[in-house]
């Protein structure tokens, strides 16, 4: 079936990433990038699975998902952090609830 429809999966820890080769018009990673002659596909070290469609957020990545927000909710809690620092870990926050809620988790 994925062959007919020239869909690719690629597997991924925190996402899989079902990226067309040939149509990649939306994808987050290619945003703005320079892309390596001859290069097809994603860039996965620029992979923004909370803002991007193409990325499916499986059973398997809640768990790291659900840590990262714990994290990053904890961190934020610190009474010392600078302001600029805790609206950079607020906006963090929101792409993991984000991507939870692409899950079905949130």
């Amino acid at each position: 079936m994925l062959k007919r429809t020239h869909l690719s999966i690629r597997f991924g820890k925190l996402n899989h990433c079902t990226l067309d080769e040939n149509n990649p018009v939306g994808a987050k990673c290619l945003e703005d990038a320079t892309v390596p002659p001859g290069h097809r596909g994603p860039l996965i070290d620029r992979c923004q699975p909370a803002r991007c469609g193409y990325s499916i957020i499986a059973p398997e990545h809640l768990p790291i998902w659900q840590a990262e927000h714990a994290s990053l909710t904890k961190l934020r809690s610190l009474p010392a952090l600078p302001a600029n620092r805790k609206a950079l870990i607020d906006q963090q926050i929101r792409d993991v609830e984000i991507a939870l809620t692409k899950a079905g988790e949130a």
